[in-house]
């Protein structure tokens, strides 16, 4: 299945926090001035110098590239689209070796880092492991041992720090993932507590009271019918008292929502273009967009038939973006379906945004495009 390159372009355009990942990794196209050195040096003709500079002006041009549309084929696995982007880089490399020499591997941590931080940690170790061979069996055949302590020394501490700020970045996500659960299992306890506390006062002195009413029927039929208003008002003033308690538990955190977005997304086969961090946002709206960006996303699995969706946040809007079949369809899915949400659906989604003094646009099909739904929530 092929990607729709407009929507790509637009998922470049909308992904704030992806284009914070692109500066990082630009950051490190720094060291090409190790191989740029090494070409300039050469003793080869202006031909072949002007042919390896070429090589490594197209290189980081690709390379920056590869960090904006990392997936390429969003219904391939990571490993496919990691691999595409090494071949890729491995054209431009090409023509740098007629003027570098074998010094062109001296590139190997920047595929270390297409691989690494696209892959799992198990698969990272593994592709920067064949990135080494490939790299270094050249140097071992064509020169003598006293030549490799330079291409060694040159590539194998970039290896490693590769992949230890990989393994710290996998630590530090599950350290966020357990922190979370954490945090969600205290609430969870706090409103147990609360519940108990609620629950267990009301219920004794319904109990109570209705008691009494019932020894008040034959002797005293007014003050029995006056306990039992009482014992009316006392159990609504105690649901609304729970429900306000239960309501804690149930306000969706955003971090935790995109999380569980990503997850659903893929279970259904929808490549998910999700913010890895979130930006400073209002505690109303932060509440609101997470609502939303739950219900939209359900929507989004439940009828859209998309292959990929992407999600954008600023401090003051949320966009969700799929490229699915139309709202049209959507809605004719959602009405046959067999069971449905409270609040699901464009008319709760608007709901919720006009009561944080928010508004909610709706645009299917995107513009350019014959297919597919945009959902954008901005202040009003």
């Amino acid at each position: 299945m092929t990607t729709d390159p407009q929507a790509v372009q637009d998922a470049s355009n909308e992904n704030p926090s992806g284009w914070s990942e692109v500066v990082y990794a630009s950051v490190w196209l720094v060291f090409l001035l190790f191989p740029i050195s090494n070409v300039l040096s050469a003793p080869v003709s202006d031909g072949l110098k002007a042919l390896g500079l070429t090589g490594i002006g197209l290189f980081a041009v690709l390379y920056v590239i590869s960090w904006i549309y990392e997936v390429p084929f969003p219904r391939r696995s990571e490993l496919v689209n990691a691999l595409f982007w090494c071949l890729v880089l491995s054209v431009p490399v090409a023509l740098v070796v007629p003027a570098a020499g074998l010094t062109g591997t001296y590139v190997a941590p920047f595929f270390v880092a297409v691989c690494a931080f696209r892959l799992s940690m198990k698969g990272a170790i593994i592709a920067a492991a064949v990135i080494a061979l490939i790299t270094i069996t050249p140097w071992l055949i064509v020169y003598s041992p006293r030549e490799w302590f330079w291409p060694l020394v040159g590539i194998s501490p970039a290896f490693m720090l590769l992949l230890v700020s990989r393994w710290v970045m996998e630590r530090s996500m599950i350290r966020e993932e357990l922190q979370r659960e954490l945090t969600l299992a205290q609430q969870r306890e706090s409103v147990g507590r609360d519940v108990h506390d609620i629950l267990g006062h009301s219920l004794t002195v319904v109990s109570m009271k209705v008691q009494l009413a019932k020894r008040l029927m034959a002797t005293d039929p007014q003050r029995a019918a006056q306990e039992l208003d009482d014992v009316l008002v006392l159990t609504r003033d105690s649901l609304t008292d729970v429900r306000s308690t239960v309501g804690k538990l149930r306000e969706p955190e955003l971090s935790v929502q995109l999380m569980q977005a990503r997850a659903a997304l893929r279970s259904a086969g929808i490549t998910p273009h999700l913010p890895s961090t979130v930006p400073t946002i209002a505690s109303p709206w932060r509440a609101t967009f997470a609502w939303i960006l739950r219900e939209a996303v359900t929507n989004a699995v439940r009828h859209s038939a998309a292959s990929s969706c992407w999600v954008t946040l600023t401090s003051t809007t949320l966009t969700i973006t799929d490229d699915g079949a139309g709202l049209d369809c959507e809605r004719r899915d959602a009405h046959a379906a067999t069971s449905s949400v409270p609040g699901n659906g464009l008319r709760g989604m608007r709901e919720r945004a006009e009561r944080a003094g928010l508004k909610l646009t709706v645009t299917s099909p995107v513009e350019g495009k014959d297919r597919g739904t945009r959902i954008v929530v901005e202040p009003a």
